[in-house]
């Protein structure tokens, strides 16, 4: 019996542990070579994942973040958190910014997010290991003449997207998100 035991607890273990290759819809493949040959296209952030420092941790979350989130997760489905890009600039960057800022902001902004609608500078792209798309660019913000975002946006073949924001007057915060049209 103990032996029964043993041999279905380690088929179990080896159809659990195998490998799953990836699989692509033919529409995804499509929309991704697009955007590698370097057509513009847009992405909707859904969940922003910010720095966790010892201020942010002292925050009670149950007062700041809605139900479900967390301090190093929040959901941002619904802020209208578009980004459209372009190879050589952006028309619509709008992010929620979750996090500290190293220098104060301008008096009378009312926008404490991160906006950008502008040139990209240093623009470089490449593969990743797995063959997905990355794109690495610097870009002003929109409301400030002295901040400004060294952004890298890795694009996936299934379409998702994951974009770490390091700023120079706030701590570096990450989105995922999804291409869309």
């Amino acid at each position: 019996m103990i032996r029964v035991f043993y041999f279905l607890l380690l088929i179990l273990l080896s159809v659990s542990c195998a490998s799953t290759k990836e699989s692509y819809t033919a529409v995804q493949l499509k929309k991704f070579n697009e955007i590698v040959d370097g057509k513009p296209f847009s992405i909707n952030s859904k969940r922003a994942y910010p720095r966790v420092t010892a201020a942010l941790n002292s925050l009670p979350a149950n007062v700041f973040l809605p139900n479900g989130n967390t301090i190093n997760m929040i959901d941002i489905t619904g802020h209208g958190s578009v980004f459209k890009f372009s190879k050589d600039s952006i028309t619509i960057g709008d992010l929620p910014y979750y996090g500290e800022r190293q220098f104060a902001g301008s008096y009378n902004n009312t926008n404490v997010g991160i906006e950008f609608d502008d040139k990209i500078t240093n623009y470089k792209t490449s593969k990743t290991k797995r063959d997905n798309h990355q794109i690495k660019f610097t870009i002003r913000d929109k409301n400030s003449n002295t901040e400004s975002y060294d952004v890298t946006l890795v694009i996936y073949k299934n379409l998702k997207t994951r974009m770490d924001i390091i700023s120079t007057h706030r701590f570096p915060i990450q989105y995922s998100g999804i291409v869309t049209e």
